[in-house]
This record gives C-alpha cells, structure tokens and sequence, in this order.
C-alpha cells in the first residue's frame, strides 16, 4: 500500500520517550558453592597457620607382659601448616554528575558499583579457591597469594601419566604441580579415590566439584540409580543428569562449577575441614579527592585453609574440560 502525502508519522515526531525499564538484569552467575559451604575463621596474621596430627597404625599384635618394665615409645610431631592471605581488591569510581543524574536501574551510580564490585570479588576469591595457584609470601614488591585446591590437595589423586601433586607437610603450599598425561573421566577414578580417603581417614567426602564438560560426562555413566523420575502423573520425566553419586564409601553430591570451565581436575572434597580464614572482611576505604569525583577501594582478605588433606580427594589430568 501507498503512504498517504503529508501523513505525519511516528518517525517523525521529536518528543518520543523512550522505553527503558527501570531494572538492570545481570546475566553472569554469582553463586560461590566452595566458599559458601566452607567455614569462616579468623586470620590473626597474614601467613595463617595450623597443625596436622595422625594417629599411629593400629596394631592388633598390642600386648604387654604383666608387670614388665616399659619404654617410651617414639612420637611423630605434629605438621605446622599454613596458606598466605591474599588482598583481593576493586577500585571504583564515579563523577559528581553521574551521581546526580537520574538513571534507569539504579539511583546512586557509586552505590551500584560498588555493589556490583562486592559480587566480582566473591567470584575471584571462588576462583583462586579452585586454581592451581601456589601460596605466595608477600614483600614490599609481591603481592601475597593463597594457595588453590589443586596444590593443597596432595593426598588420594589420581593423575594420568607421570602428573602429581608435591607432598605438603610443613609451611605453605609452595610446590608446583607434575604435569601428567590427561584422560577421559571415568568413574573408575571417583570410586579409586573414594577408597583411598576412606583408608587414610575414614571420612567420607560430601561434594565432587568438576567443570560442566565433565559434569556431563559423568551423567552418562552407567549404573547412576535410575534414569526416570515418577512424577505421580500420567507422564513421566526424562532424567537425563546425575546430581548424586552413591558409591560403596559414602553419598556425593555432583556439582557443576561455572568456573571450572576447562579445568583437568575434580575436587571430592569433604567441607568439614576446609575453612575460609579472614584477615579482614569486606572493607571500603574512601580514597583522596583529587578531582569532582567520588573513589573508593574495596578489599578483602583472607586465604583457604584445607585443614586434613587426608579427608579430601583429587582427580586430575582430565581431558574434555
């Protein structure tokens, strides 16, 4: 059809408003499954610092000799272990006028930043937890970092080839990885690794921690319960995942990580013995006014604190991550 002659269109008026809703959605996931079940302590200094104790092996040959003289028997100190606090920071900041202004989503542009900032530090402290990263001391020129699961881990892996983990027993978690020969994931490897924290420890681990290309992977496992769920209706549900592993030592919940995107481990961790320890929690500091403008730095401090690699697994050398 034919336009009219003179007819006054939309594209033609000045005085539109615009349709923008006052909602700002974010897309990135936020949710820090490690941190968020492990427990929270308090750091009293930047190297944290705890003791590891086993007992000797039973022994059931146990006998004495009535009224026989005794010996002291030798003792085995103690392990003095610890991780270096790590300063994870975000600086911020916004102009006089784009705090005024009125906006769409939000009121004070300073207020959202920094809210928003508060989210991305939780997810780089989440991802530092599940690095390779070694402990760093920090100097007058370094800055201190935690050690990762990957390398306080050493216990209960499972690598491919000639990969390993360095043993830890005194100070920080300073030794780098092996690297091994990667594998396809199995659940060969979850049950081998299983046993193996059950005989140091007897401990039964309550989370696998793994990347969603082997999360998938492990789903198409066969002999996982059941692949159909009774929903008590006429149709059923076609349940195609697996979120729960039952093996001969213990239940573990199969949890898919955002941030393992890539990574060639799994982590069977058990969460009663990692904790979060805290120099400092959230603090924002208002920094020098040297302009019309508002600047704040948010920081947090704190380190990974796995306190029995005995309890906990690794399966590492993955490939398909």
């Amino acid at each position: 059809m034919t336009v009219p002659t003179n007819l006054y269109q939309k594209d033609s008026l000045k005085g539109n408003r615009e349709d923008l809703i006052d909602k700002i959605f974010q897309t990135s996931p936020t949710e820090t499954p490690i941190v968020s079940a492990a427990g929270r302590v308090t750091a009293t200094s930047t190297f944290h610092e705890w003791q590891r104790d086993s007992l000797s092996a039973a022994n059931a040959d146990n006998a004495m000799i009535d009224g026989d003289d005794t010996a002291l028997q030798a003792q085995v100190a103690t392990e003095r272990v610890g991780n270096h606090c790590q300063i994870f920071s975000k600086v911020i900041g916004t102009s006089r006028r784009a705090n005024l202004i009125k906006k769409a989503g939000r009121g004070s542009e300073q207020a959202y930043l920094k809210a928003k900032a508060m989210l991305e530090l939780k997810r780089d402290i989440e991802k530092s937890v599940v690095s390779n990263n070694l402990a760093v001391a920090s100097t007058t020129s370094v800055a201190g970092k935690s050690g990762g699961l990957g390398v306080q881990l050493y216990l209960n892996t499972s690598h491919g080839g000639a990969g390993a983990t360095a043993a830890w027993t005194a100070g920080a978690p300073t030794a780098a990885l092996t690297a091994g020969t990667n594998r396809a994931m199995t659940v060969a490897f979850l049950n081998t690794v299983q046993q193996s924290v059950f005989a140091a420890s007897a401990a039964q681990p309550d989370m696998l921690v793994m990347g969603p290309a082997h999360k998938a992977v492990f789903s198409t496992f066969t002999g996982i319960a059941t692949n159909r769920l009774d929903t008590g209706k006429k149709q059923g549900v076609v349940v195609t995942g697996a979120d729960v592993f039952i093996g001969d030592f213990g239940t573990v919940q199969i949890v898919p990580h955002y941030l393992m995107v890539g990574a060639t481990d799994a982590y069977l961790l058990n969460m009663d013995y990692i904790d979060m320890a805290y120099l400092d929690g959230v603090k924002t500091s208002d920094l020098a006014k040297t302009g019309d403008s508002e600047k704040q730095l948010i920081t947090i401090d704190c380190c990974l604190a796995v306190r029995s690699s005995a309890a906990q697994g690794k399966i590492s050398n993955l490939s398909g991550g």
